[in-house]
């Protein structure tokens, strides 16, 4: 494997991050958090709909038991 590259099979952290100047990463920072709301306004309400149907269907295969046990029911 080439050099710098991580490996995606045995290295829990894929991400290597260089040192950088305070400054940059202030400014990466502002940056990534600008995307992220930007991105989050543009597709918040498709990803709202993604993971409430995805909830959805969770709970429809999982449903919760119609009724509990007695309390005088020992556990097994």
């Amino acid at each position: 494997m080439p050099s710098g590259l991580a490996d995606v099979n045995g290295d829990p952290d894929p991400f290597t991050f260089p040192e950088l100047p305070d400054e940059a990463a202030a400014a990466l920072d502002r940056l990534l958090e600008d995307f992220y709301n930007r991105f989050q306004n543009h597709y918040g309400l498709q990803l709202h709909r993604w993971y409430h149907a995805l909830d959805e269907r969770e709970a429809r295969h999982n449903p919760i038991p119609s009724r509990s046990p007695p309390l005088s029911d020992p556990p097994f």
